[in-house]
């Protein structure tokens, strides 16, 4: 992923937190992932691998292509 990327789904990842009302540790727990692991995506510092989107789609019960939708 480029960086562009990286930051715009973090943009997204955090607005879909932000909506559900959630703490970057609610998200953690629901997608089982480290809560310092949600703080990086969400400002585009780290790259996602496929099994952590799938866990952000399960978490925000949505299929990972509308997770991934025009992003770029």
């Amino acid at each position: 992923m480029t960086r562009d990327v990286c930051v715009a789904l973090g943009k997204r990842i955090r607005a879909m937190r932000k909506a559900r009302g959630w703490r970057q540790i609610d998200l953690a727990v629901e997608a089982r992932i480290n809560e310092n692991y949600v703080s990086d995506l969400e400002y585009g510092r780290k790259e996602v691998c496929i099994r952590t989107l799938r866990s952000l789609a399960r978490a925000f019960e949505i299929s990972m292509s509308d997770l991934l939708k025009d992003l770029d």
